[in-house]
């Protein structure tokens, strides 16, 4: 007799089977779509002396955003000749990428894997043609910049030394006069011991113009360096001054935001949020960076004041991005998202005019996005 399936216990199958065959596809595609075989591509080609450990499948990065693999490393035909590298680019990045763009191999991290770095070059030079050449750099090494850092923070050593023999000097001075060795008048008309206290003093400036002078160099010198970058440390002006990209910007009172003095984002402040999320939608494209600006009225402490507009600005930077993805662009991709407390100082922008500037509230949040111009 042949046996037969109710329609229940076969629906049942099916449902089943749907259940277990739709993740599949969706891994598959996943996996695929990490290898850049399901999304278009365009290929270019760089040069380099060495490659440094560089594997085929290793990332390639436009602007620091993820665009591409390395497809092939075609060895060299001769002694002295360079290392051929293919690469595999998303074609919707190809407008970023220009025919005076710069390529180089970097680490991510200090001990981290390689990953090829382009630099998209002009806004006005021609796009960089299919299987194009671009230009290379020489590929920093991690012991030279770490050698370099050493060299660093031996001459703040070097001047803190200084600086310490300097101030024991002067405390010895100060020592004699509370003892009671000499009187302040015989002291002061002591020509070799006035000598010797301009002498201190001088010595006293010039150490602390060599100390500041070094510590500046030492926070300029990576990968010290990008801990400073990230937190607005370095040229807080040029956050907003992007002459090569188109401008979109919204204002928000910062007291429709937060209660007054607080970073806490308030009911009303989400409310409002979720509308920028729509307007942010219909402006944005992959190539967009967005910078979100906190200002606040000028008071009797200024330090307070960038303690504050900071963390507004991320408070505001931490909601788009939970609720809006305001900082994705793809899967495997990501967009430039910063926030800047400015305090109470003006930017030296001048993509504003004075009278939108005299219009806008001391208090405020400014959320702007800059597109580069094709």
């Amino acid at each position: 007799m042949r046996a037969t399936i109710g329609r229940g216990r076969l629906a049942a199958n099916i449902l089943a089977s749907v259940l277990i065959v739709t993740p599949a596809i969706w891994g598959v595609g996943r996996v695929a779509s990490r290898h850049w075989r399901l999304t278009r591509v365009f290929h270019a080609r760089a040069e380099f002396a060495r490659i440094d450990g560089l594997q085929t499948g290793d990332e390639v990065r436009v602007q620091g955003m993820k665009a591409g693999v390395v497809e092939a490393i075609n060895p060299p035909e001769a002694p002295g000749r360079p290392v051929s590298l293919v690469l595999r680019i998303d074609e919707r990045l190809r407008s970023l990428v220009r025919s005076d763009a710069r390529a180089r191999i970097a680490a991510q991290g200090i001990v981290g894997a390689k990953v090829v770095e382009i630099e998209p070059g002009a806004a006005d030079a021609a796009a960089l043609t299919d299987w194009g050449l671009i230009r290379s750099e020489p590929t920093v090494e991690v012991a030279s910049i770490l050698h370099d850092a050493s060299i660093a923070l031996k001459r703040v050593d070097a001047v803190a030394d200084s600086a310490q023999k300097g101030l024991e000097e002067i405390n010895a001075i100060a020592a004699s006069i509370r003892k009671g060795e000499g009187s302040l008048g015989r002291f002061v008309h002591d020509d070799q011991a006035y000598s010797k206290l301009l002498d201190l003093t001088r010595q006293g400036e010039k150490t602390l113009v060599d100390l500041e002078e070094n510590l500046a160099a030492l926070k300029r010198t990576w990968p010290i360096s990008s801990y400073f970058k990230d937190r607005a440390f370095f040229d807080r002006d040029r956050v907003l001054f992007k002459p090569g990209s188109e401008r979109d910007e919204k204002t928000l009172p910062a007291d429709d935001l937060f209660e007054r003095g607080k970073s806490i984002l308030t009911n009303q402040g989400r409310g409002i949020l979720d509308g920028v999320g729509s307007w942010f939608r219909k402006r944005a494209k992959p190539s967009s960076e967005v910078v979100i600006a906190a200002f606040t009225e000028s008071g009797e402490d200024e330090e307070l004041n960038l303690i504050l507009t900071q963390e507004q600005a991320e408070a505001v930077r931490k909601y788009m991005i939970d609720h809006y993805s305001i900082d994705s662009v793809g899967w495997f991709s990501s967009r430039r998202v910063a926030a800047v407390g400015f305090g109470s100082r003006a930017p030296k922008s001048i993509e504003k005019k004075p009278e939108a500037e005299a219009e806008a509230p001391a208090r405020r949040v400014e959320f702007i996005v800059f597109t580069p111009r094709k």
